[in-house]
């Protein structure tokens, strides 16, 4: 004869209980994965932004080493080495007077698609220069 003890310690998991931590594991990876995601997508923003910026950066020094009066002569448009790491870039500089004849405002603007997003973005910087350099009166 096979005694059953009624008060015997349960050994190992139920189906629901197992069920029920595949589903609570299932939960968090897809949790975390959408979290990495957002992380990768926000460092690839700033690898981007990063790189136009050194695009903006050395279109901006080319200008500044010209004779001053080449700079009215400046082309609409330009390239630079980093544009090779942007989807879709264009550059352009823009020369205005407004500050009178010695004195050039210089605007160069990088516009490219972000590579995860697919919508345009852009860097602008500016700078003034001289006709007498900067410290010369």
């Amino acid at each position: 004869m096979i005694r059953v003890r009624w008060g015997m310690r349960r050994r190992g998991f139920s189906l629901v209980e197992a069920l029920l931590a595949a589903i609570i594991l299932g939960v968090s990876l897809i949790a975390l994965g959408a979290v990495f995601y957002d992380q990768f997508a926000i460092i690839n923003r700033a690898r981007e932004m990063t790189i136009a910026t050194l695009c903006a950066q050395e279109e901006i020094e080319q200008v500044r080493g010209m004779p001053f009066d080449d700079i009215v002569n400046l082309s609409s448009s330009f390239t630079a080495t980093g544009f090779a790491y942007l989807d879709d870039p264009a550059g352009t500089v823009t020369v205005s007077n407004s500050y009178g004849d010695d004195i050039k405002k210089i605007s160069v603007t990088v516009s490219w698609k972000n590579s995860l997003s697919g919508t345009t973005l852009t860097r602008s910087m500016a700078t003034l220069v001289s006709r007498y350099g900067i410290n010369k009166q």
